[in-house]
């Protein structure tokens, strides 16, 4: 039963995860094909409240399921945010473990790696190293919306909603 309890917790924060990539994808942000992040947010708890490979799961199925339902399954953008995705995690994962900085500190090395990792991938396909021009800007952008997700997850946190759940 209490595995039962779990898996479904995990199943809705996939879903919310999913839901929330979409309706972000419907603000606009200053440069284009930048957004909020506020998925982001849902991987940042499970990483703090969750085993790392259920979070890794939820990370990677939050992007198929976002491919396949934009169409984008197999394009340079689902590649990119698939790389994104993955060196984020990474990332967070290893800061949130050392406990050098805040979840906001987690989230903003998250946000900007997400950023890189795309421009990383775009420079693959595309041939040229002239998207790294675009690398600063996004990284500004970044941070913001990095500091702005983990303000929101370390509010979730402080509450601990999902522990009661799943212990």
């Amino acid at each position: 039963m209490k595995n039962l309890k779990r898996v479904c917790i995990i199943a809705m924060l996939l879903a919310i995860a999913i839901v929330l990539n979409v309706i972000e994808s419907f603000i606009p942000v200053f440069i284009p094909g930048v957004k909020l992040g506020l998925a982001n947010v849902i991987i940042l708890i499970m990483l703090y409240e969750f085993k790392i490979y259920e979070a890794l799961a939820v990370d990677i199925l939050r992007i198929l399921v976002v491919g396949l339902l934009r169409g984008t399954i197999a394009q340079p953008t689902f590649f990119m945010a698939l790389s994104g995705g993955i060196l984020s995690f990474f990332i967070m994962m290893l800061f949130s473990r050392l406990k050098f900085f805040s979840v906001i500190g987690v989230s903003v090395l998250g946000s900007v790696s997400h950023a890189s990792g795309q421009i990383l991938v775009a420079i693959i396909l595309l041939g040229t190293s002239a998207v790294v021009y675009y690398l600063p800007f996004i990284s500004l952008l970044s941070i913001a919306t990095g500091i702005f997700s983990g303000i929101l997850t370390r509010t979730y946190l402080k509450r601990s909603i999902t522990k009661q759940f799943i212990s």
